[in-house]
């Protein structure tokens, strides 16, 4: 996929200036790669890992508010385990964020007290993505792979998918 074929598109609580740029969903192993992009401060709500994912901060600083002694900062790689429960937050002293994610199944979004207010996917954030672009009437680029694999993907309203 060529750099700009995809866009950026507002992302989480509207709150904070968080945008996700999807490059590609592979609905046969569940894995959606990503660039998140955030100014300082912002933060992405608490979740819970159902998979593996793999980043790679590409500039800016970010953290978990959960580990305050951790930061990855442009050029450091992170593996998230499943299971793992954690707030991204946005560092205030390196600017704007951007970072590659390589995430597999789904993101569980909880509230304050742990219970399940979102369950992000391949799918649902894909949706996402044709939403804004029919809103703004922006071209809808197939970010499926691969394509040999994909048989027949219908969106529809997931429960639980608004963030």
């Amino acid at each position: 996929m060529a750099a700009n074929s995809s866009i950026f598109i507002p992302y989480g609580d509207p709150k904070y200036d968080l945008k996700l740029k999807l490059i590609q969903v592979d609905p046969h192993t569940g894995l959606w790669v990503n660039i998140l992009k955030g100014s300082p401060g912002s933060v992405l709500g608490t979740h819970r890992h159902y998979d593996q994912v793999y980043g790679y901060t590409l500039k800016g600083a970010w953290g978990y508010r959960e580990h305050p002694e951790w930061l990855s900062r442009a050029g450091d790689t992170i593996h998230e385990t499943p299971g793992s429960v954690h707030t991204l937050y946005i560092d205030d002293h390196h600017g704007e964020t951007e970072t590659l994610f390589f995430v597999w199944g789904a993101l569980e979004f909880l509230d304050e007290a742990g219970n399940t207010i979102a369950i992000e996917d391949w799918r649902s954030i894909l949706q996402k993505y044709v939403d804004y672009c029919q809103k703004n009437q922006l071209p809808i680029v197939d970010l499926t792979y691969p394509k040999e694999k994909v048989e027949d993907v219908h969106f529809h309203q997931h429960h639980k998918t608004d963030l």
